[in-house]
């Protein structure tokens, strides 16, 4: 079962951040680049939490790949100019609390997820406020699908203090929910785009040869 939900979350994953490269491309916005990286990451992710049912050592990697993913959507969103320092602070607080985390087991990991909850809670709160002040549909969607990866941050979080594989399960569920949501309307707004720009390009070319 954990193989089924990590396969499906790394294909959407990858998918959402080549779909979102793709409206970069067209639009040239560095948001959209950022979700691009976020999502490839997130997707990465996923990969190497498969890797990690057969070997315990990729477990950290899966978690610093999700942080990034995490740090690349609250950047993407940040309405703050100085939260570009706000990510190597965190990593360096990472490291200094680490000796200092005394919780059995990987206390790096704890902590580095702790960390990502952190980054995608500030990122989905970012989006939900630009989102409410566009009062977009789509917007909204999005801002929901953030909210949820940042439940499934944390159940996961929780899930690995409390061990049960329960959690585990819940939270690539939701997460895998939460990239669903964004990835139909990403989808649907980049379509959008490449119809207009399209039909821009047409104009364009029906003026030259006007003239």
């Amino acid at each position: 079962m954990f193989m089924m939900i990590y396969a499906l979350g790394m294909l959407l994953g990858i998918a959402l951040g080549l779909l979102t490269y793709k409206g970069y491309t067209v639009t040239k916005s560095p948001t959209m680049l950022r979700l691009s990286i976020a999502f490839i990451s997130i997707g990465l992710g996923f990969m190497m939490s498969i890797a990690e049912l057969y070997i315990d050592a990729y477990s950290m990697v899966s978690t610093t790949l999700s942080t990034i993913g995490y740090a690349f959507i609250a950047l993407a969103y940040s309405v703050q100019k100085g939260f570009k320092y706000m990510v190597p602070l965190l990593i360096l607080l990472t490291f200094s609390l680490y000796p200092f985390f005394t919780i059995p087991g990987n206390s790096l990991e704890y902590v580095t997820k702790a960390i990502a909850f952190m980054l995608i809670v500030y990122g989905s709160t970012q989006c939900m406020m630009l989102s409410l002040a566009s009062r977009k549909a789509t917007s909204m969607i999005i801002a929901v699908g953030i909210t949820l990866l940042a439940v499934a941050e944390f159940i996961s979080w929780y899930g690995m203090i409390f061990y049960s594989a329960y959690y585990t399960y819940l939270a690539g569920l939701i997460k895998i929910s939460g990239i669903s949501s964004i990835l139909l309307t990403v989808y649907m707004l980049t379509r959008r785009i490449v119809r207009i720009s399209s039909v821009e390009y047409n104009n364009d070319n029906d003026d030259r040869d006007n003239n």
